[in-house]
């Protein structure tokens, strides 16, 4: 119990009592957990029921998806065009960052569009449905008659254009196929896994198969086109060449013939052994520059991305992947959240940056290609130099014979350069023209008989374990929405008072009348409670409260007044002046009251007339209403009525008005000894019980606990504590000789019902 010290009054800087703290403090164990799963248990299976229900009928509904996987080894490519024998031969470590960019060109749109049109997928049902099929399909024939076709002078960027441009159909299938489409790398290895997904399984197949074999044709034209353009230039040199070459032969055959010259070992004339040499390192110097030079002009015409230097750079090619991966990012950023979202603006910063990476490193390489172009222009003008140094140098001495080995030293240098040119060419047509690839399959897709999605039995297991978890959480989530007193724990936790009586719920006063000893039982349990809640000693002036109307509060009075008549003299004092209950037991009215007392009407002795059938007992009913009920209660002469009452009686029991709403019950129990709160079963809220216990303790008055009244014991929230074997244990232990004892519910105060539901 609550002791009278621990609620004296108590302001702004006052000590908060112990009901106040107790709910910063109150716990939700296992047993709570257990009672309210039991409680909402119908709850919890019907919707559970109906969730995974739902759960299953969507798990049948869902179509079969079949998924087949072909895998693909693709090694890291040569780094230059090389002979037969290095194709042969050569043994690159490997590039994971390559592997990453051929994963992201096998989920390009360019070659989803070559499978695409191949297989005439925008006509298939399940890429485009029927009504967009019937939508677009007559407007893309009027486009495809009235827009000209576009000529570019790059084959390359002809079908790359080609592939771009997309019609309404090809835009649908294309979102379709690439929502479906697959490819994951094999990790630690040059493995990529290929996979569509598709309800028909032979479609899964051979769109699988098709991307493969689509992404190897591609590799190859790619090559074979880069190649080719690489030497397209080498080919109109190697014309010039050819006409340059005739013309030295021509002229060495001529001069030979004009001066009769005879050949002559060049190896005992030093000059010609030096000039020899240098011929031979101008014609390595022509050639170096040639092919710098084609180079360059591949650059200048805005084909820098096929010249081997930017093709087959790994970093250019990394920062290159990276770089459409996070545009992807951004778009999708984009078309989430807008252009405004921070994260949108970070991704475009991280573009910027990426773009400003590539560029400087495009630039890096293509710089490096003009060095090295400028330095066989310089190599080649500087042999020139050093052949005519020589030239000056030998004078006249046997100036005909220098001049014939002159001409034919430079016919030789042009036919060493055209042939080194020639064999070039050629080895880059051998090697475009071969169809040898660093991608090799290892498995196509099969046609799966099994579909691979979706998993009904983890889906319907899953939604099942979601479903009652979710009922369970709604049934917490409801019971939390629950504010009123149901339990003794519930006061306890939430309030810090003890539960004095649990008192049964009663629908008539038949019923009340047929199970008079459970409801004795309560009584007795109340008057015990009392008994001992100051060291045995129970209290003379005992005040029950509740918070507002129709919690029972009067019944409670009278049947806990009745029950300590049975320990001696005991008044029923009815200090509620606003709606007085003015009808005895027995149905008959009476004009005399509280009232007429207070108002010097009558004396106490007549006012106390009237009893119900005990002798010990005895009522001070309210009497006739009053204009002024409140300064009435609020007097002297009130404090000498209960003063008085306290010396005759051994026990008066105190009912008053509502203490929330008025001020009468705060008045009288600073007369009273201790406080009996009354509280209804699932209807007095927490919040009201504790702010007529905050009420009554700012009077000083001592809070003995709480009555808990109109309880079901059959209902879960009493399982655990076993009351009713309390109940009919009593019955069969009663006291022979001695009568039931006649208890009141509230239905036999209408008048009193009536005014709590007004003042509630």
């Amino acid at each position: 119990m609550i002791k009278k010290e621990q609620l004296q009054p108590y302001g702004n800087s006052g000590p908060i009592p112990l009901y106040a703290a107790a709910a910063e403090d109150r716990l939700f164990g296992w047993e709570q957990a257990v009672r309210v799963v039991r409680k909402n248990r119908r709850f919890i299976f019907l919707l559970a029921s109906v969730l995974i229900a739902s759960v299953v009928l969507v798990a049948f509904l869902m179509r079969d998806t079949f998924q087949p996987a072909a895998r693909v080894q693709i090694d890291p490519p040569n780094h230059e065009i090389s002979t037969l024998q290095e194709i042969e031969g050569i043994k690159i470590a490997s590039d994971q960052d390559y592997l990453e960019t051929q994963a992201q060109i096998l989920q390009s749109e360019a070659l989803a569009m070559r499978v695409i049109r191949h297989l005439r997928l925008d006509h298939n049902p399940d890429f485009v449905s029927k009504a967009d099929q019937e939508q677009f399909g007559k407007e893309e024939a009027r486009s495809s008659n009235s827009t000209p076709a576009v000529t570019r002078p790059n084959a390359f960027l002809q079908e790359q254009a080609a592939l771009a441009d997309q019609t309404p159909l090809e835009s649908i299938a294309l979102g379709v196929f690439q929502k479906r489409l697959s490819v994951t790398p094999v990790r630690n290895s040059r493995l990529i896994e290929v996979s569509y997904a598709s309800h028909d399984p032979e479609v899964a197949q051979l769109v699988t198969n098709t991307l493969i074999e689509q992404f190897i044709e591609q590799s190859f034209h790619d090559r074979y086109t880069s190649t080719m353009e690489s030497s397209g230039w080498l080919s109109s040199k190697l014309d010039e060449m050819r006409a340059k070459v005739e013309r030295s032969n021509r002229a060495v055959s001529d001069y030979q013939r004009k001066f009769g010259l005879v050949e002559s070992d060049e190896h005992d004339v030093p000059l010609g052994q030096l000039m020899s040499e240098v011929n031979h390192q101008l014609s390595e110097a022509q050639a170096n520059r040639i092919e710098s030079e084609a180079y360059v002009r591949m650059i200048d015409a805005g084909q820098a991305e096929s010249i081997p230097a930017v093709r087959d750079n790994p970093l250019y090619q990394n920062l290159m992947t990276r770089l459409g991966d996070v545009r992807a990012q951004l778009a999708q950023a984009q078309a989430v959240y807008g252009d405004e979202n921070s994260n949108v603006k970070k991704l475009q910063s991280e573009v910027r940056e990426l773009a400003a990476q590539v560029e400087a490193e495009r630039g890096r390489m293509v710089g490096r290609v003009r060095t090295s172009f400028g330095a066989a222009q310089a190599r080649e003008q500087m042999m020139l130099g050093s052949r005519e140094k020589l030239r000056s140098q030998m004078g006249d001495v046997s100036s005909h014979l220098v001049a014939y080995r002159m001409l034919k030293n430079e016919a030789m240098a042009n036919a060493e350069l055209y042939n080194t040119l020639q064999g070039r060419l050629k080895e880059a047509g051998i090697y475009a023209g071969l169809r040898t690839s660093n991608i090799h399959v290892v498995n196509l897709a099969a046609k799966l008989r099994k579909a691979t999605a979706p998993h009904r039995g983890v889906i319907i297991g899953a939604g099942a374990m979601l479903s009652c978890f979710f009922a369970m959480t709604l049934a917490f989530v409801r019971e939390s929405f629950d504010n009123t007193v149901r339990t003794p724990d519930d006061i306890k936790e939430w309030i810090g008072l003890p539960t004095l009586a649990l008192i049964p719920h009663r629908k008539s006063d038949l019923e009340w009348n047929q199970n008079q000893t459970d409801d004795g039982e309560a009584m007795r349990e109340l008057r015990a409670a009392l008994c001992f809640s100051a060291g045995g000693v129970a209290p003379r002036v005992i005040l029950v409260a509740s918070g507002s109307a129709g919690e029972g509060r009067t019944s409670v009075a009278t049947n806990l007044a009745m029950t300590l008549a049975k320990n001696g003299k005991t008044c029923l004092l009815d200090a509620d002046l606003r709606k007085p209950l003015t009808m005895d037991f027995d149905g008959a009215s009476n004009s005399s009251g509280l009232s007429q007392v207070l108002t010097g009407a009558i004396t106490l002795d007549r006012a106390l007339s009237r009893s119900a059938g005990t002798a010990n007992f005895r009522i001070l009913d309210g009497g006739p209403s009053q204009s002024n009920p409140g300064e009435l209660i609020d007097s002297e002469r009130m404090k000498s009525v209960v003063a008085s009452l306290r010396k005759e009686f051994d026990y008066v029991v105190i009912d008053t008005p509502p203490a929330i709403p008025f001020s009468d019950a705060r008045v009288v129990a600073s007369y009273a000894d201790a406080a009996v709160l009354v509280a209804r079963y699932g209807r007095t809220t927490r919040r009201s019980l504790l702010r007529c216990a905050e009420l009554l303790g700012r009077v000083g008055v001592a809070i003995a606990g709480v009555a808990l009244n109109d309880i079901d014991p059959a209902s879960e929230d009493f399982r655990y504590y076993n009351y009713g074997y309390n109940f009919h244990v009593a019955e069969k232990n009663q006291i022979p000789g001695q009568g039931k004892m006649e208890l009141f519910s509230d239905a036999e105060f209408p008048e009193t019902e009536k005014k709590k539901s007004a003042h509630a």
